[in-house]
Formats: structure tokens, sequence, C-alpha cells
């Protein structure tokens, strides 16, 4: 290989782990926002469930509501990344969510 060949490789390589970090801050920013939804719906159940009073056996039908309705979306979301693209499925996502 000649040298300006291993520089152009060089720079692409610094470049390639760049992005991969900056890949990697995005997605534990998403998986932050998920943790902390789950989190809020947890928090907020118990008042929700005293004022629109609700048993706690079917306390548990609104966490897996939630869950179900969260998947399904996760779901649409996928198909729409593969129409739309990842990147611009995920930052109109992230928009969206925050």
């Amino acid at each position: 290989m000649s040298q300006t060949a291993s520089k152009a490789s060089g720079v692409l390589e610094k470049s390639g782990d760049a992005n991969r970090w900056k890949a990697l801050v995005f997605i534990a920013l998403a998986q932050l926002m998920v943790v902390l939804d789950a989190t809020i719906v947890n928090i907020a159940l118990p008042s929700a469930q005293r004022d629109l009073g609700i048993s706690d056996g079917n306390r548990q039908w609104v966490v897996t509501a939630y869950a179900l309705a969260f998947g399904g979306l996760l779901l649409f979301g996928g198909r729409i990344a593969d129409l739309w693209g990842r990147k611009r499925a995920f930052v109109i996502g992230l928009t969206g969510f925050a």
C-alpha cells in the first residue's frame, strides 16, 4: 500500500472513531430518555390510580398497556427508519419525544 493511501486510511479511521463516539452518546441519551419515561410512569401511577379509582389488580394493566403501546410504536419507528433513513427517523423521534 502506498504512503498516500496509508495516510488516507488513517484519516478515515480517526473520522470513523469520532462518529462511533458521537453515535454512542446519542444512543445513550435516547436510552436515558426511555428509562426516565418509564420511571415517570411508575412514579405517577399511584396518583393516577387514586384519581381514576383503579384497583391494585388493574394497576398492572396500565403498565402492560404502556409497554405494549411503546413496543408497537417502536416497531412502527423501525419501519419509518427503513423508509426515511435511520438518522432522520431517530432525530425526528427524539425531537417529538422530548
